[in-house]
């Protein structure tokens, strides 16, 4: 409830879909983790109350942050932030109950969690060091080294 607050005061009446909700812009409104802003995030989103506008982020190959819209209002169209005209869908209205609702949120929270955990345990996990094997190249072989002239030169004088 308080990050729709605070995502709210933003609106301008023109700007709905052009809202940004990064740690940087709502650390200033008392969010300190990323963790649970991204949850809360979640939540909103999850329940219907916000949208993605714009997708942001690692997914879209760029450091845009995404965006969002709330779906109880129209969204005017702004290309130069890639956002595209849409009426209020007023998407938080398919759950017939807060039991519907509450449940929808718990099994998405757990297909989340379980996408996260596959991931996780998919990944390899490298070794911050790079080991390699030393051999000799056709340029520098395996002999000893064999000093140059004036190396020898100087070498015997002391």
């Amino acid at each position: 409830m308080k990050l729709f607050v605070d995502m709210r005061s933003s609106v301008n009446g023109t700007n709905n879909g052009n809202i940004s909700a990064t740690l940087v812009n709502m650390k200033h409104r008392g969010w300190r983790s990323s963790a649970t802003l991204a949850k809360a995030l979640y939540e909103l989103r999850a329940l219907g109350f916000l949208a993605i506008t714009r997708e942001g982020g690692l997914k879209m190959g760029t450091r845009v942050c995404t965006l969002y819209r709330f779906t109880d209002l129209e969204t005017l169209e702004q290309p130069k932030v890639g956002v595209s005209y849409c009426k209020a869908t007023h998407d938080y209205r398919r759950f017939g109950s807060v039991r519907d609702a509450e449940r929808a949120l718990i099994e998405g929270t757990e297909k989340l969690r379980a996408e996260g955990a596959k991931k996780q345990s998919s990944k390899e996990k490298k070794s911050p060091v790079h080991k390699t094997k030393r051999i000799a190249s056709k340029i520098e072989p395996d002999a000893d080294f064999i000093a140059t002239e004036n190396e020898q030169a100087t070498s015997l004088s002391l």
